[in-house]
């Protein structure tokens, strides 16, 4: 099932399942975000997401 993560930078994160949509919010915190790399764990991100 579909996931997406809304950022508070206003950015959408997509996932097409929980796996994709980690990676995806990760790779998003690496760009955007690099003082958050490695304070949010999966069950947080998981937890900031809605169904797409």
């Amino acid at each position: 099932m579909a996931k997406l993560i809304n950022c508070e930078c206003g950015y959408v994160v997509r996932g097409a399942d929980e796996d994709e949509l980690v990676r995806n919010a990760e790779q998003h915190i690496s760009e955007a975000h690099p003082d958050l790399v490695g304070k949010m764990s999966r069950d947080d991100l998981l937890g900031m997401a809605e169904e797409d």
